[in-house]
């Protein structure tokens, strides 16, 4: 059998233990397993993050591949643990809205675990639950060996953007490790409203009113804010950047901050 690999999409940080603990029980259970560190560092909680790192980094691994996400994983009547077939991959994850946020309805199974809950406590469910699942999956298990079936997901409130008249309402919806922002727009979405129109995107009291090809189309500048830019970032979504500089800090940009696009002919 092929060497399973397991990834993991955690907010628990890298000064505690818990990416250690865990994966000495995964080495331990799984033989030949791979396991791959997508990130630890999720903002705690902040399932909206990790369901952009979920879309961007998860997609193109194999089939077969089990995907771990561990945040903000509290088991309660209104948010069970749930393993997601999506184009035959495997999600452990718990059903906050998150996984809803990535695949919507277009997985192909999905169960709520009621298997292995072997601990009185529920303190670490990557540990306790997602461990053994993935174990089970590794050797060829059924999703319905974990559990009932479920066709609905818990959906959260998805941050979209509009447009009335010739404005478009667009928000910050992640913000890298260089501090440049991407915004819940694609460049094709973009396009679409813009049909071929000027515009000015309003960034605090800072405007742009051109996509850029790449982050050195402008000069360097010391990581003055002459150094602005509109360009598209590696996962197709419109991106606020400062060349070599944070756009984050210069500007002050948050995640779910509001900016506003004016279109003119």
């Amino acid at each position: 059998m092929q060497a399973p690999i397991i990834t993991l999409i955690t907010d628990w940080g890298n000064r505690d233990f818990f990416a250690g603990m865990l994966k000495g029980k995964l080495y331990s259970q799984i033989t030949n397993v791979r396991i791959v560190d997508i990130t630890h560092n999720v903002e705690p909680y902040n399932i909206r993050e990790a369901t952009i790192v979920a879309q961007n980094a998860c997609m193109n691994y194999p089939q077969g591949t089990i995907h771990i996400i561990d945040v903000n994983s509290i088991e309660d009547k209104d948010t069970p643990f749930v393993v997601v077939l999506y184009k035959e991959q495997y999600y452990i994850c718990t059903d906050n809205g998150l996984p809803y946020a990535v695949f919507g309805n277009d997985f192909s199974r999905a169960v709520v675990i009621n298997t292995f809950h072997k601990s009185e406590f529920f303190t670490f469910a990557a540990y306790d639950l997602f461990c053994p699942v993935a174990a089970q999956l590794a050797l060829g298990a059924d999703l319905a060996d974990f559990g009932p079936l479920t066709d609905t997901l818990y959906q959260i409130t998805p941050l979209n953007s509009f447009v009335m008249n010739d404005t478009l309402k667009i928000y910050v919806s992640y913000i890298d490790n260089y501090g440049n922002a991407d915004l819940n727009i694609t460049y094709e979405e973009f396009e679409r409203y813009r049909k071929g129109r000027k515009f000015s995107l309003y960034i605090h009291e800072n405007t742009v009113k051109e996509i850029r090809r790449s982050y050195f189309d402008v000069d360097a500048n010391g990581g003055h804010l002459s150094s602005l830019l509109l360009t598209v970032s590696a996962t197709g979504h419109l991106q606020v950047a400062l060349r070599e500089a944070s756009a984050e800090q210069l500007l002050g940009l948050q995640i779910m901050d509001a900016l506003f696009v004016k279109f003119s002919d």
